[in-house]
Order: structure tokens, then C-alpha cells, then sequence
């Protein structure tokens, strides 16, 4: 339970700083001062809805595959079909992880 408060004053730059900080992750600015005096980690992925967007279209390529294979209509080509997504997901999430604040 949160029953304490700590009352500061800051210079207009900072308070600027950490709103603009707290908005860029998501957070309020209670959440977000909370998080860095306490040392917790904070992980703003830049991007994230495009990264999204990409690894879903790629895997309903994937599924698309899957049928085929279920089907017995696989063929060596969409075996190397799989290996170029499973390829291009991996570069997404090192992108994404390289974005991370």
C-alpha cells in the first residue's frame, strides 16, 4: 500500500525531461521517477506496431505453408520459403532490440 508521498521541486528542463521520458514509455510520471530511483528497468521498443504488424503477416505466410505441408504439397522451395521468414523475424526483434531505451 502507498501511503507516503515525497514532495520536490524541479527546474521547468527537467520536469520537461521526465515528462517527455515518462510519455515516451508509456508511463505516468509517478510510474516512471518510481522505476528509475528504484533502479527497475525501463523497455520502450520503438516501433512496435510496425514490428507487430510484420512478424503477423509473416507468420499468416507461415501458416499458409503449414497447410500445404498438412497437405502434402510441401515442396523444397517452401522449406526455404520458411527459413527467409524465420530470417526476417529474427532481424525484426534484433532491429526492435536495438531500439530499446
Amino acid at each position: 500500500m502507498k501511503n507516503k508521498q515525497i514532495h520536490i521541486r524541479l527546474a521547468k528542463e527537467d520536469y520537461d525531461y521526465l515528462k517527455q521520458r515518462s510519455q515516451k514509455a508509456n508511463l505516468t510520471m509517478t510510474d516512471y521517477i518510481m522505476k528509475s530511483a528504484l533502479n527497475k528497468k525501463i523497455v520502450v521498443i520503438v516501433g512496435y506496431k510496425e514490428i507487430f504488424n510484420e512478424i503477423r503477416k509473416i507468420g499468416i505466410n507461415i501458416n499458409q505453408i503449414a497447410r500445404k505441408c498438412n497437405m502434402g504439397l510441401i515442396q523444397q522451395s517452401d522449406i526455404e520459403e520458411i527459413q527467409t521468414y524465420m530470417e526476417q523475424i529474427w532481424q525484426l526483434l534484433r532491429y526492435s532490440q536495438e531500439k530499446i531505451i
